[in-house]
């Protein structure tokens, strides 16, 4: 669903934002001149754009739904479009998107509206929810979430909703600080009377789980690396379904060699740890907004190598990251400068049309 230059913007074309807030990581000169030169100062939207963007989350649906997929997400977390008109710190409007938590919500239950009512059941439609971006000063609250997540799983409309949490701009929560340390080393063991709360959102899904009304799933990911944490997730009703992100990415068959196997003991039932090799080098980057995304830049590699089918290389380290990027960056440039040389010689490459 996202093809290589997807989202490409050019160097003068300001981002679209609901608000014109620019990323802020931290006062010094460097990072305030990396901002402007890679990211800039966002463009507030008016409303035709906003108009244009509902509709081309509709065609991404459309799409979707052409090339075989049963249903979407909607990324409403992490900071990205959706995300940031959830958010008070990224939205700060005036008119009907914006000015109050109902303005706020009123882009996603637009579109929860307009995508249900072209795509109707058994069409999947789901969610993903920040249960806060715990920036310090502003940013969305998790009583705020709440409501949120609220009026989601109570609409009708949604299959279910998926919790997770914060954004680029702030590294308190444990799903940003997961790189460097192992979480487990032997898996809990479940007790009626203590909860594990192995999640990192363990605790504000159990107060999504105290809503009254009646409720779609909820989705809960980040942090599960034991059969036993994810049983008692679900067990204790704090979630009905376990999401697995970077730990599917480094081993997809953890459902059947790991999670289902009762050939193995619970306290064997464990993921392998998140731990990034040689982060020395994003460490040693003065400037947060390259430095800090070099970690995340592994799973990225072995997603791609899953897509080109191979297996996740989880001894990968960051420095060999970065070479394999500016050997696979030449080996392109080569061939675009022969193809080139080819056509100007009036060689024409044959392509051949499916019907």
């Amino acid at each position: 669903m996202s093809p290589a230059g997807a989202g490409n913007r050019q160097s003068d074309m300001p981002a679209l934002c609901p608000s014109s807030v620019p990323v802020d990581f931290g006062d010094k000169w460097l990072e305030k001149l990396a901002i402007q030169s890679l990211l800039g100062t966002p463009k507030a939207m008016d409303l035709p754009e906003i108009d244009q963007a509902v509709e081309d989350w509709k065609r991404g649906a459309r799409v979707a739904k052409a090339a075989g997929f049963q249903g979407i997400q909607l990324h409403g977390a992490h900071g990205f479009l959706l995300s940031q008109f959830l958010s008070p710190y990224t939205n700060r409007r005036t008119d009907a998107y914006g000015g109050s938590p109902e303005g706020r919500m009123k882009l996603l239950k637009r579109l929860v509206n307009e995508i249900r009512a072209e795509f109707p059941v058994p069409f999947c439609l789901s969610v993903k929810l920040n249960s806060g971006d715990y920036m310090e000063k502003g940013g969305l609250s998790q009583d705020e979430a709440l409501e949120q997540v609220r009026w989601l799983t109570t609409c009708g409309m949604i299959d279910f909703v998926e919790i997770s949490g914060g954004n680029a701009e702030q590294r308190s929560s444990g799903l940003h600080n997961s790189f460097g340390a192992q979480s487990l080393r032997v898996a809990p063991k479940i007790k009626e009377s203590t909860k594990i709360r192995e999640a990192y959102f363990t605790e504000f899904a159990e107060r999504v789980a105290q809503i009254s009304e009646d409720k779609c799933p909820l989705q809960l990911s980040g942090g599960f690396r034991s059969r036993t944490g994810m049983a008692d997730a679900i067990n204790s009703k704090a979630c009905d379904l376990i999401g697995l992100g970077r730990t599917a990415v480094l081993e997809p068959d953890i459902p059947k060699r790991l999670l289902l196997n009762t050939d193995l003991a619970d306290e064997e039932a464990l993921a392998r740890p998140h731990i990034v090799k040689g982060q020395w080098l994003s460490n040693l980057i003065p400037v947060k907004v390259v430095g800090s995304g070099l970690p995340i830049q592994f799973f990225y590699f072995n997603m791609r190598r899953l897509g080109n089918g191979l297996k996740s290389d989880p001894d990968k380290s960051i420095p060999g990251i970065v070479v394999s990027a500016i050997v696979d960056t030449f080996r392109s440039g080569i061939t675009v400068m022969v193809l080139r040389v080819l056509q100007t010689l009036g060689w024409t490459p044959k392509v051949q049309r499916d019907e």
